[in-house]
């Protein structure tokens, strides 16, 4: 009897936990697996919208790693790839320009050259104010849209997030504007320093500008997308938006207020570091057009880590 026992408990254990498994079954296990996985979200009834983002994908931690296959860091990737081609291309045609406009100089100097740095200085001013001026704007009408959420409610929401988009696209022309004022200005100003022996000093002036003012500008917009994901991240969420959101604008205003700052220091110290080489006769570095695409990959990386920073 005990004997029989024995044998019975076995092939129970067998038949529960067969030690074979065929290898197509498990995959189909696993697979299920994966579907079935976070139920607590529900993604029928989420219904993709707010610009095709599921909060799912915003909440995970690894959203903007680089070998995730989130279709939405995938597409935020994308497009900041795609800017930074499109801003590389044109800064390498406006240094062709500008060296076919450096072409006909003639070679003699003049009598008193006029000193680079004062030459661009109430251009970089200009642009440090313009730059300033849209940052100011573009956080009033965030903090204006949030205080609208907290007195009016949930109704509002929707509306409020294509708010904020289209206030982050307007402070986006402003400064592009901004930026293609100073670069005209400066262009023409380059142009009527006739000074031949100052050729290479132009050059290696302009090409630093339009690849800064190129920086900045991918910087900026990725700050920018990472508190849009943030904010409509706050909206969507099951908790009432408010003082979290306060927070997050808060911190992209004071940090962009910084950032215009040193982006224009940044600029004053090249130009006056160049113009210091040419005086002691030390040669400058010889700009080379090809040269100015650049791999972005360093600097996208430190963008997608800094999204990942402002939506935790």
């Amino acid at each position: 009897m005990l004997l029989y026992m024995i044998v019975a408990v076995t092939l129970g254990a067998c038949i529960a936990f067969p030690v074979y498994q065929d290898p197509g079954i498990r995959e189909g296990f696993w697979s299920i697996q994966d579907e079935n996985t976070n139920l607590a979200i529900d993604k029928k009834g989420a219904a993709k919208q707010y610009d095709g983002m599921w909060k799912s994908h915003v909440v995970s931690s690894d959203l903007y790693s680089l070998d995730s296959l989130n279709p939405m860091a995938a597409e935020l990737r994308h497009k900041l790839s795609q800017e930074s081609v499109r801003l590389r291309a044109r800064l390498r045609q406006e240094l062709l320009d500008l060296r076919q406009r450096f072409s006909p100089y003639p070679n003699h100097p003049q009598a008193t050259p006029t000193n680079v740095q004062e030459l661009l200085s109430p251009f970089t001013k200009n642009l440090e104010m313009a730059l300033e001026s849209n940052t100011h704007q573009l956080c009033g009408d965030l903090m204006m849209n949030i205080q609208e959420v907290q007195s009016e409610g949930p109704l509002l929401y929707q509306d409020k997030i294509e708010k904020i988009s289209q206030a982050m696209d307007a402070s986006h022309k402003r400064r592009t504007s901004a930026f293609e004022d100073f670069k005209t200005k400066a262009f023409e100003a380059v142009e009527e320093d006739k000074d031949s022996s100052r050729k290479d000093l132009w050059e290696e002036v302009t090409a630093r500008l339009g690849q800064e003012i190129l920086s900045f500008s991918l910087e900026v917009q990725g700050k920018m997308a990472a508190l849009k994901v943030s904010l409509v991240t706050l909206l969507i969420s099951s908790a009432p938006p408010g003082a979290e959101m306060v927070s997050k604008v808060d911190q992209f205003c004071e940090g962009s207020s910084r950032q215009n700052h040193k982006f224009i220091a940044d600029i004053v110290q090249q130009i006056s570091m160049f113009e210091e080489k040419q005086s002691k006769g030390e040669p400058l570095s010889h700009v080379n057009i090809d040269s100015v695409q650049d791999d972005f990959s360093t600097r996208l990386n430190a963008l997608l880590q800094d999204i990942v920073h402002t939506i935790n």
